[in-house]
């Protein structure tokens, strides 16, 4: 899982470096020779998926691929989302995954149960045969993850009592989840309490790109919403289906999975009809996708000037403006410098300006303009930990 990057891209390799040695421990060592068993434990499994996740989102930025519109994550990917839409660095997602991680596998050991995939169910069904099998125990929906496909979470002999209730509600299946415990779930009560003052404490700020929230399917762009809903996340059910839709309904056609896996592609296409899956999963899966936008990119653009041509002469020049980004140049922590240039409409820098540094002990390396443009976004923010190809600046080229 996700050693390709390691071994193929000098960024995630130093990515991984550093979460080795933020976790305590060797992540590409783990990845490596861990059991299936030990990979299922959550304080391994939850700081691992992120940081394949994040090494896959530093390769497709490195590749060039546009800024999403919306960015989701299901779960525990809800951090790697927040990632990429510029709300948290990688070091502090890391940390909040690890303390998550810890705080959940506590709580999963103080209250233990497990969870149950329902299939062939709608989730108004699954949430009847949740009502008639609790039975006064811990028994809720946990993930609504696509129609027909809705994990329960809850108490033992509660999980026991499900299958009966729901193939006569006309379920087809009821599998045990492999898991470590009651997830998303009020069981995850304690969890919550474990979590909130890191939480709190985080460097989470307003995203750049909309969050689409797993606790309430709606797209965020303010800081202390998201530290809300991640909180909340925990004991509440992640709503993916109507997520799903709601990207969807906001024109989203085509989805891009990030990270190890390709279930959220299937959970999607169940979901909705007509949409395009991309799968960034490995380093193979990274140079695809950003093969395919930017033959969707090139293939607008074209359909834009034929259609500007038709309108007839005098209508002017018509010049796409894509933004371009600044990147890191090595790895330490990024710092800005305040514009010195505007125009009426936003600052902007000539090549050569200064956009800021990038610090490493006592060595210092500019971080400068290559070109003439509009500043649209500061994507990393004071004293960020950043590494080499990494996005720092959105810039609009003029």
């Amino acid at each position: 899982m996700g050693l390709d990057f390691a071994e193929f891209d000098e960024t995630a390799a130093e990515l991984y470096q550093w979460a080795s040695a933020c976790l305590g421990w060797d992540l590409a060592e783990t990845l490596r020779t861990a059991s299936p068993d030990e990979l299922r434990q959550t304080y391994i499994a939850q700081p691992a998926i992120f940081c394949v996740s994040v090494a896959a989102l530093r390769a497709l930025e490195a590749a060039g691929v546009p800024r999403p519109a919306y960015v989701a994550g299901h779960s525990l990917g809800e951090f790697s989302a927040l990632v990429a839409a510029g709300a948290l660095s990688f070091e502090a997602g890391l940390l909040l995954v690890a303390r998550r991680a810890e705080a959940m596998q506590r709580a999963a050991d103080a209250r233990p149960g497990s969870m149950s995939s329902v299939l062939g169910l709608s989730a108004e069904g699954v949430e009847m045969a949740v009502e008639a099998t609790a039975q006064d125990q811990v028994l809720a929906v946990a993930n609504d993850n696509a129609p027909g496909n809705v994990v329960v979470s809850g108490e033992w002999t509660a999980l026991e009592r499900l299958p009966a209730a729901a193939k006569e509600l006309g379920a087809k299946r009821v599998v045990p989840l492999n898991v470590g415990g009651a997830f998303h779930s009020p069981l995850m009560a304690p969890a919550v309490e474990t979590f909130q003052p890191h939480l709190a404490s985080a460097p989470l700020r307003d995203p750049s790109i909309p969050v689409v929230a797993n606790a309430t399917a709606e797209p965020v762009t303010e800081a202390e919403e998201l530290r809300e809903l991640l909180a909340r996340q925990l004991t509440g059910r992640v709503r993916w289906t109507e997520s799903v839709r709601r990207m969807a309904a906001l024109g989203v056609d085509t989805f891009v999975e990030v990270g190890p896996g390709t279930v959220l592609g299937g959970l999607i296409k169940r979901t909705v009809d007509g949409t395009r899956i991309l799968s960034a999963a490995n380093a193979e899966g990274v140079a695809a996708v950003a093969d395919a936008l930017r033959t969707q990119a090139d293939g607008d653009a074209a359909d834009a000037a034929k259609a500007d041509a038709g309108k007839g002469e005098g209508q002017g020049e018509v010049v796409v403006l894509p933004e371009r980004f600044a990147v890191s140049p090595g790895h330490g922590r990024f710092y800005p410098v305040t514009p010195s240039r505007y125009d009426d409409e936003r600052p902007y820098v000539e090549p050569g300006d200064l956009l800021g540094e990038v610090r490493n002990g006592a060595a210092s390396i500019p971080v400068r303009s290559p070109f003439r443009g509009w500043v649209m976004a500061h994507l990393a923010w004071e004293g960020e930990l950043v590494t080499p190809g990494q996005i720092l600046l959105s810039l609009r080229p003029f």
